[in-house]
């Protein structure tokens, strides 16, 4: 049987990991609250600069910008939005899942049924570059990290023309993001996102379509100074912006899932602690009682 020194190395020991992840606790508190004030105030100019682009796309011809022109599929440009740090629970679990259904043509965004064979990787986070492996295929062409705190638009630009440059050079006849959509600091729900070529249809977040009413009819826009200067300015500019409001809701997500994460590991260690100070205690009562037993056994061995 353990010792009572043995328990109480033990119990001192989870006391100091408790103290740790409650730390841990409460830095992430703070990021989140930060991060979900950035994505509550952009939030809003984000989906309706893309319903803009949508209503855009549905009044011009696709011959207009190249960034409207859907082809035939055969090359696809996966995304994937992780973390650059664990210890945050399911977060990047759940985000390497989703992709695999994708790949798999389990999916929502009008992609054929079947694996996808032709498909290239470009990962935002250490995370998900060491975990492609568990992806049933796809090459990791490019790998991006470093924006888990305090991302500025200015940063995400090589993302961002990585991307516009591979689809306009038909590198990939489509790309789409996967990324964790931030609902509330208890549900975070991985996403897929078409992001070119820009059409309404291929995205599986219906709450960015709530009181947005597009008519079926081609509506008649007047462009100044002209389709083409116009067209070339706003949708790379649009897409850029639909990029980085994709990172904005992965590090919302991230802070929350590893708050949340390391308040059960704050519990957790607390009733370890409990387990163990009963169990010290049971041992340590009898420890005492035998040694009471002994000295009243030795002290009527010595009167008899």
């Amino acid at each position: 049987m353990p010792s009572t020194q043995q328990y109480r190395r033990r119990i001192k020991s989870v006391k100091s990991t408790r103290q740790i992840t409650k730390a841990m606790e409460m830095v992430a508190s703070v990021k989140m609250q930060k991060a979900v004030k950035t994505i509550t105030a952009t939030r809003s100019y984000i989906q309706n600069s893309w319903n803009t682009l949508e209503m855009i796309a549905r009044a011009t011809s696709p011959e207009s910008h190249p960034l409207l022109q859907s082809r035939s599929v055969k090359r696809v440009g996966l995304v994937i939005i992780t973390s650059d740090r664990g210890l945050c629970g399911s977060y990047n679990s759940s985000i390497i899942a989703k992709a695999i259904k994708f790949i798999k043509g389990e999916n929502g965004i009008g992609v054929k049924t079947g694996v996808i064979a032709d498909l290239d990787l470009i990962t935002i986070g250490q995370r998900g570059s060491q975990q492609i492996k568990k992806l049933p295929n796809g090459e990791l062409i490019a790998e991006f990290s470093g924006f888990g705190k305090n991302v500025e638009f200015e940063e995400i630009q090589p993302v961002a023309k990585l991307i516009i440059d591979s689809y306009l050079g038909e590198k990939f006849d489509r790309i789409v993001l996967v990324y964790s959509h931030f609902e509330s600091s208890l549900k975070q729900t991985p996403v897929l996102k078409q992001l070119l070529p820009i059409t309404r249809e291929h995205i599986d977040i219906p709450e960015l379509w709530e009181g947005v009413e597009l008519s079926d009819e081609k509506q008649e826009y007047l462009f100044e100074p002209d389709p083409d200067t116009i067209l070339e300015r706003i949708l790379n500019q649009f897409v850029r912006v639909q990029i980085f409001g994709a990172i904005l809701e992965a590090n919302a997500s991230e802070h929350s899932s590893r708050m949340v994460a390391m308040k059960n590991a704050t519990d957790n260690a607390g009733e370890l602690i409990e387990d163990l100070q009963l169990t010290y205690n049971s041992i340590r009562q009898d420890t005492i009682t035998r040694e009471i037993a002994e000295i009243s056994a030795g002290a009527e061995a010595l009167q008899d």
